[in-house]
């Protein structure tokens, strides 16, 4: 099992599931404690958009069909291997960010912006 190392850009955060940098990002660790503190997110996405797909918006702005297997659309791409990668859901200011969008239309976006 790899252990994670204090750092001067980051402090871990929640137990160690999450690393927090001083730009205010937080990316959730790869082990067990990061891996389930994702899923928590992906799942407190989905209940705050009430199970709409945030990437199944049609005409009229209208969701097309709900969430199904939830995963977590991130709305600034991660680019160059996650180095700006964020996995917030709500900024400091309290505001939304990233969603819960389908494995299928997640996965057709891919890493472009909409």
């Amino acid at each position: 099992m790899i252990t994670a190392r204090p750092s001067q850009h980051y402090t871990l955060i929640l137990d160690g599931a999450v690393r927090k940098y001083h730009d205010g990002r937080e990316i959730c660790c790869d082990n067990q404690k990061g891996r389930a503190e994702y899923h928590r997110r992906i799942a407190e996405m989905a209940v705050r958009q009430r199970g709409i797909c945030s990437l199944s918006i049609g005409p009229k702005g209208t969701p097309t069909h709900g969430l199904v297997n939830p995963t977590f659309e991130h709305t600034k791409p991660r680019r160059m291997g996650g180095a700006f990668r964020d996995d917030r859901i709500v900024d400091e200011n309290g505001v939304w960010m990233n969603s819960a969008a389908c494995y299928r239309c997640n996965g057709q976006k891919g890493s472009q912006r909409l």
